[in-house]
């Protein structure tokens, strides 16, 4: 997507993830990605990537425009080219063999998604880190980035980020385009500011346009709520069980990956009747939750509730995905304590969903780069954090995301694995994200260690669940259908973005 040069409101959408934003709570999409030089030999550095990066720099917006705001007006932001923009306040280089004591990747990772943006600046940063050796589980070859952009600056079509403009499917040398200076239109005057929203002022209801955040998030849950039951969803849908990881999130987060072959998941499945890859993978995922409830004591009587961004739309990624994004909720049927019986339960509750069918499949998929996706579905769910405020809808996202099943490139450094890390909010201390890529699953779980005080990480709730799936995938599971239709609650919820905008009169032509 070429640079506009034009001065932008923010949707509405944006504005209530800024709204939403805190320092306990910030919205970034991002992760962790460690890649492979070509050999020993590879002169691919630092400098390197910040050409490649230099490269791209006006191939999306969110690189060089950042957040200018009317003195009259602090609601209503607008997007602005940053006359100061320089990649060096974007970019950061650590050397981990310069480290006195061995350093986790993944505790340098949270750190750095959880730290809060300059807002005078571009919303994004990346973090280039060598030095990596056997203590950090990887060899003197390998290097990994740290890229995160906040939400609000992402495509809501495509979800473009940064690391999609530097993957390719072969490995290859980029050659760079002549270098041309930055030439950014002047910071706008209260004056031009007030102009350019005016027009979005008179768009919103008069009772709506200048409320609080607190007030507007009133109003955004009682009109998401009065939308929802006119869905008919199942009751239980629209009140959830209480849970250690739905209250108020502190500003400490831990991220985890779990890695398992593909294989070994569709050995599972083909040991089972009736039950997809997806399935096993939703089980695992309810089963690591029972366990970890169990031991703390604190295991509800009513299933957790699981709000998954999924696409239905289209068959062809000749069109934006974005649009196509739509969300489920539906139940994980932690009250069954049989993890067979509850993938087959898991199973029909995907069935039941009307658009299940339609979803867009793994070869599809594949012609986007797993992090826009990833980036993509954060924005879907946190379409609900507002909601979450005032009374939750869903004890946790799960994102499930297919990739590619062979390797991608920056240059000729091959990407090895990477994690995934998602927005948290109030009510919401807890999100897996599940990739396929290359041949492995690779499960990642962001929380605060606050609410889930787990004994050990969560990877190990992870690594029992798949240990009593394997040991019981064999057994006779006699299916009840009354329970099933008892317990398959589920529900489509289509549109997100547009569902949102219509309930506060937002976008109204």
């Amino acid at each position: 997507m070429a640079m506009s040069r034009i001065m932008q409101n923010l949707t509405e959408l944006d504005a209530s993830f800024l709204f939403l934003e805190s320092e306990k709570a910030p919205l970034y999409a991002g992760g962790l990605y460690i890649f492979k030089k070509s050999s020993s030999r590879s002169r691919f550095n630092f400098d390197r990537f910040k050409d490649l990066l230099e490269d791209k720099l006006s191939n999306e917006d969110f690189f060089r425009k950042r957040l200018v705001s009317s003195s009259y007006n602090q609601d209503l932001p607008i997007w602005a080219d940053d006359p100061q923009f320089s990649l060096n306040n974007h970019l950061q280089h650590i050397q981990l063999d310069k480290f006195a004591s061995p350093c986790d990747l993944n505790e340098i990772t949270a750190e750095i998604l959880n730290t809060p943006f300059n807002k005078q600046h571009p919303l994004w940063q990346a973090v280039y880190i060598d030095g990596l050796s056997a203590k950090t589980g990887y060899n003197k070859e390998c290097f990994a980035l740290i890229l995160k952009v906040h939400i609000s600056a992402l495509d809501s079509t495509t979800g473009e980020d940064i690391l999609s403009q530097l993957l390719t499917v072969n490995p290859e040398k980029t050659t760079l385009s002549e270098k041309t200076p930055w030439s950014p239109m002047p910071l706008p005057a209260n004056e031009s500011i007030l102009e350019v929203t005016y027009n979005a002022v008179l768009s919103l209801p008069n009772k709506l346009a200048f409320l609080t955040k607190d007030t507007v998030s009133s109003a955004f849950y009682r009109g998401l709520y009065d939308r929802l039951q006119e869905l008919n969803l199942p009751a239980s849908l629209l009140s959830i069980a209480g849970t250690p990881m739905n209250k108020k999130v502190t500003s400490q987060r831990i991220l985890n990956r779990f890695q398992l072959p593909l294989n070994d998941v569709r050995q599972i499945r083909k040991s089972m009747e009736n039950v997809t890859t997806n399935d096993i993978l939703m089980g695992i995922c309810a089963e690591a939750l029972a366990i970890y409830l169990k031991e703390q004591g604190k295991m509800p009587k009513a299933p957790l509730i699981a709000l998954s961004p999924i696409s239905v739309r289209s068959t062809s990624l000749d069109v934006k995905s974005g649009s196509q994004l739509s969300a489920s909720l539906f139940s994980l049927a932690t009250d069954e304590s049989d993890p067979i019986k509850r993938i087959h339960a898991i199973h029909q509750t995907a069935q039941s969903q009307n658009h299940y069918q339609d979803a867009i499949s793994a070869n599809r998929l594949t012609e986007l780069i797993p992090s826009s996706i990833a980036a993509l579905s954060a924005r879907v769910y946190s379409d609900f954090s507002l909601a979450q405020r005032h009374k939750p809808m869903f004890n946790l996202p799960i994102v499930n995301i297919p990739g590619p099943q062979f390797p991608l490139y920056m240059e000729d450094n091959e990407l090895l694995e990477y994690s995934c890390s998602s927005p948290l909010f109030d009510g919401i201390g807890l999100t897996l994200t599940v990739i396929s890529y290359n041949s492995n699953y690779h499960i990642n779980a962001t929380y605060c260690p606050d609410l889930l005080n787990t004994k050990a990480s969560f990877n190990s709730y992870l690594e029992k669940a798949l240990d009593n799936i394997r040991a019981h995938q064999h057994d006779e599971v006699s299916v009840n259908k009354e329970d099933h239709e008892k317990n398959s609650m589920a529900g489509i919820i289509d549109d997100i973005g547009g569902l949102v905008n219509s309930l506060l009169g937002f976008g109204s032509k």
